[in-house]
Parts: C-alpha cells; sequence; structure tokens
C-alpha cells in the first residue's frame, strides 16, 4: 500500500522479504494549495504564474521571491498563499503550462512542415524542440528540472502514480501527417516503444548527460534511431 505523508512524500514498501519495514522514500513535486474555480481566481492564478515566468526568465530562480511576485503582480502575499504555498509550488504550475505550451509548439511546427517533408523531417523538429526546451528550463530551474525527470521516471515504472496522466498527442500527430511513410504493421505497439523513448531517454540526457541536449548529432542519431523503428518493414 502507498502512503502520503503531510510533506507530500510517498512511502512505498520495498520489494523485499514479506512484512519488510523498509521503505522507499520519494518526494513529490509541489503542488498549488487549491485550484482557482471562478473566472476572477483563474485570471488571478494566471496572473501570478506569468509574473513568476517573467521574473524566472528574465532574472532566474534566485530573482523568484514571495516579494517579488507580489511586487510584480501587484498580488497581495496573502493571496498567493491561498494558492500557492511555496515558490517551489508555483515554478511547478509554470514548468506544466511550459511543457504543455512546447507539446502545442512542437505539434504546430510538424503541421507547417512543407509537403516535401519527410517523417525524418519531422522526428527532426520533434526532437529539437523537445531537448531545447529541456535545456532551456534545466537553465532557468535546474533543481526543479532534475527532480521531474526522476519523478517522471518513478511514474514510467509504476512506482508511484500522478494525480493525472498526461496523454502523448505529439507522437500520433507525427504519425499521422507523415502516415504512408509508416512501415510497421502494428502500429500501436512502434507509437508504444516511440513515446517511451521520447519521454525516457531526454530525462536521462537531463539527469546524466545535460551537455548532449543541444549537441547537433544528438538530435540526428535519436532520430534515426526513431526512424528506424517507424519505416522499417516486418519481416514476412
Amino acid at each position: 500500500m502507498t502512503r502520503r505523508d503531510e510533506e507530500g512524500r510517498v512511502d512505498r514498501p520495498s520489494r523485499g522479504k514479506a512484512g519488510s519495514e523498509n521503505l522507499l522514500h520519494v518526494e513529490l513535486p509541489a503542488k498549488p494549495r487549491k485550484r482557482p474555480k471562478q473566472a476572477r481566481s483563474v485570471a488571478l492564478v494566471d496572473a501570478l504564474k506569468k509574473a513568476g515566468r517573467d521574473i524566472l526568465e528574465k532574472d532566474g530562480r534566485e530573482a523568484l521571491s514571495i516579494y517579488r511576485l507580489s511586487d510584480y503582480s501587484g498580488v497581495a502575499i496573502s493571496s498567493i498563499y491561498e494558492y500557492f504555498p511555496t515558490i517551489e509550488s508555483l515554478i511547478a504550475a509554470i514548468f506544466d503550462d511550459y511543457r504543455a505550451d512546447t507539446r502545442l509548439e512542437t505539434i504546430a511546427a510538424i503541421q507547417a512542415l512543407p509537403p516535401s517533408a519527410t517523417l525524418y523531417d519531422g522526428l527532426e523538429v520533434l526532437l529539437r524542440t523537445g531537448l531545447a526546451a529541456l535545456h532551456r528550463w534545466m537553465q532557468i530551474d535546474s533543481e526543479l528540472s532534475i527532480k521531474t525527470a526522476y519523478y517522471g521516471e518513478l511514474v514510467r515504472l509504476e512506482i508511484v502514480k500522478p494525480e493525472r496522466f498526461w496523454i502523448s498527442i505529439v507522437i500520433p500527430a507525427l504519425v499521422e501527417r507523415f502516415s504512408d511513410e509508416v512501415r510497421v504493421r502494428d502500429r500501436e505497439k512502434a507509437g508504444f516503444l516511440a513515446y517511451q523513448a521520447v519521454t525516457a531517454l531526454p530525462r536521462a540526457l537531463l539527469i546524466e548527460k545535460p551537455q548532449y541536449l543541444l549537441e547537433e548529432d544528438t538530435v540526428r542519431l535519436l532520430a534515426r534511431m526513431l526512424h528506424a523503428l517507424l519505416t522499417t518493414p516486418d519481416a514476412e
């Protein structure tokens, strides 16, 4: 059974002997205190996230404090705490929005490719955009980037369960755009493998080899691997 403590950590029994009291302690990403429901509250939270993102992108993580945020946004500190109990919870919410924006931008870039473009071109767009986004956020807040990468792997391995699952929309959009080039019979399986590669490998780069994120041959090597996965015909 999974247990969650007051600080948001998850205690999960280890896979040892029966009755073992060994626990795996997992620190979950910070979350907002509550989600806004009324239009006025939604507008206030959006303003806070925009102000926080502006400060992060212009001046970096060290510049973002509750006092700077209040002054920049014009929102009282008491109102900020009503939705974001810590600055980390605000940054996590900004990061979620940032990742969602990146997905939509990637899909738009794939759809905007010229008619002469190929599946390989689409893979390069996907990978270049995604790796650049990871690198950019790493420069803004390296601690949150690493924590989110580890948490994402724990979710993938089903060690912890998120409150909601993100549905992959980029790989299906890519396969649909270049459907005539996909040669494997089991597209669902190939899509699953491609999705796992596109999510797990960039996390590994972020955690272990962040210097690889912006290297051009990283995009090329990953694109070649995914292209082979989707276009190599099945053996008869």
